[in-house]
């Protein structure tokens, strides 16, 4: 048998035994909560889930898949003859490869840990200063951003703070015109849930 289908079939070996490995140490968890502050009256709101898998003793590495409800903080130009017709009516969704780590290994297990991922950002109604009804869709371009987070779990229960920090962004009409900016980071406070998975750091 030729060398390099020997080393495939190896290879191939290798990664179908790691993943069924990997398979019982997939922990799933959901994660609701709100966000601290907003420009909005109305409450901001994230939601989090999250398959994670262990890396080692003391570490694991996810993929978070979130949507935050009314984070972004608009600043319009006043000179564009523009303005948002409805602040409450925006949402964040990103997907963000994470990585935790637990500080130690007993019932109370504190955690810090971060993530780089990309930020897709819905449309945004603008209307036009001097007539009210004519509204045309603003666009903001979607981002890579940078994920700190930190807290504790507790048995099968995660409380946790997150800070999503995402460049501001230009935000523009169909025109292509620039009529201001848009400050996507957000900060969350957010409790957690296994849903699939244990409940103990050496079995996640």
């Amino acid at each position: 048998m030729p060398k390099k289908k020997l080393l495939i079939i190896v290879f191939i070996s290798c990664f179908f035994g790691l993943e069924a490995q990997e398979k019982s140490s997939i922990k799933l968890r959901i994660e609701p909560g709100i966000l601290l502050e907003t420009d909005s009256d109305n409450l901001g709101l994230l939601l989090n889930i999250e398959p994670k898998i262990k890396s080692s003793a003391n570490t694991t590495i996810g993929l978070r898949f979130g949507i935050a409800i009314n984070p972004q903080k608009f600043e319009i130009d006043d000179s564009s003859g523009f303005f948002i017709d409805d602040l409450d009516d925006n949402a964040v969704i990103s997907f963000v490869p994470t990585f935790d780590y637990y500080l130690n290994d007993n019932h109370f297990r504190p955690y810090v840990g971060s993530g780089i991922g990309y930020y897709i950002f819905n449309d945004i109604d603008i209307s036009n200063r001097n007539n009210s009804s004519d509204i045309v869709n603003g666009s903001v371009n979607n981002q890579l951003g940078f994920l700190l987070r930190a807290g504790f779990e507790l048995g099968n229960t995660r409380f946790g703070l997150e800070y999503d920090f995402i460049p501001k962004a230009d935000i523009k009409i169909p025109d292509d015109q620039i009529i201001g900016t848009v400050d996507n980071s957000y900060f969350g406070v957010s409790i957690g849930f296994i849903l699939l998975g244990k409940n103990r750091v050496e079995e996640l």
